[in-house]
């Protein structure tokens, strides 16, 4: 019988009514099966602190946190070096600079903070060309950028991974166009869940969706003021919540430095740009899986559930 994750989850899943099984077919669904809870929310600050409490509560070996450098897993970190939980920093740095900016945020904020650190080359393009399409074919990945993440946790990683994914989604449905009102929904997504999904089938403890690990978390988040007003559509010209993440975060750490969202594959290109050696697997997966299951809630939907 498969079992749900090591923690006791409030988040779980299912490939076609059968728990915890990988996607392998277009036609597959999967779902989400959600407890509602209770609980008190505090702010923001103190869910993500209390995250980081639960999780060295429910697993008591070691971590390693993966730091790409970025506004998500720069906020996982600062939490661990805050609350003082031992883990291990991992860097991955990739080869032709493709990941320099982020690299640059990262080594800049480990040095200021006198966080001991590993730094771990990584040919990425060799890695495309030789070893990700097998690995989507084992873990199911319906997302050819999120590979190599799949990758860091499953083979760099000694103890048990640490990763901001999970992170909290909102996107207007009218997109750019302000002429008029538009709802927001917050987008539960496959994809987000995909190394959680894989690890876990290996039999591999994981957190790589820390910001998912407690329900509270997003219940804080969505009380932000910025949060509130970005889903009564007064902030102009913002389709998503993304691009607040550096305003967001900067409310709980001053010295939070401001960057562009990025992917990690830019070099010197526009942010977002993804090399045609990924852009091209992306192709062959969504021929063979398709592209996921994604649900979206409004906001009075997602309290009705969480």
């Amino acid at each position: 019988m498969i079992q749900y994750p090591f923690h006791n989850a409030w988040i779980k899943w299912k490939m076609n009514d059968q728990p915890y099984q990988l996607r392998k077919n277009k036609t597959d669904i999967c779902t989400f099966e959600v407890t509602k809870t209770e609980d008190p929310v505090k702010t923001y600050k103190e869910e993500l602190l209390n995250n980081a409490r639960m999780i060295r509560e429910y697993y008591p070996g070691k971590f390693d946190v993966l730091y790409s450098g970025g506004v998500d897993s720069e906020v996982v970190l600062r939490v661990f070096n805050e609350l003082k939980i031992k883990h291990n920093t991992i860097i991955v740095r990739y080869n032709d600079d493709y990941n320099y900016k982020e690299i640059e945020c990262a080594l800049e904020f480990v040095k200021s903070y006198n966080i001991p650190y590993k730094i771990i080359d990584f040919n990425l393009e060799k890695f495309y060309q030789n070893e990700a399409y097998d690995l989507f074919v084992k873990s199911s990945c319906i997302r050819a950028g999120r590979l190599p993440h799949i990758k860091f946790c499953a083979d760099f990683c000694d103890n048990i991974p640490i990763m901001g994914e999970g992170d909290i989604y909102w996107r207007r449905t009218l997109g750019s166009d302000y002429t008029q009102k538009s709802d927001w929904k917050f987008i539960m997504s496959e994809a987000s869940h995909n190394c959680n999904m894989y690890l876990n089938s290996l039999g591999r403890e994981n957190v790589c969706d820390f910001f998912e690990f407690t329900p509270n978390v997003i219940k804080s988040y969505n009380q932000l003021p910025i949060i509130k007003m970005l889903l009564n559509d007064q902030i102009p010209n913002k389709i998503s919540n993304w691009s607040s993440k550096w305003l967001i975060h900067k409310e709980i750490w001053p010295d939070l430095k401001k960057r562009v969202k990025l992917i990690g594959y830019e070099k010197n290109n526009e942010p977002g740009t993804t090399p045609a050696f990924i852009t091209e697997l992306q192709t062959v997966i969504e021929n063979k899986i398709g592209p996921g299951s994604d649900y979206w809630y409004t906001l009075e939907e997602l309290n009705r559930i969480i």
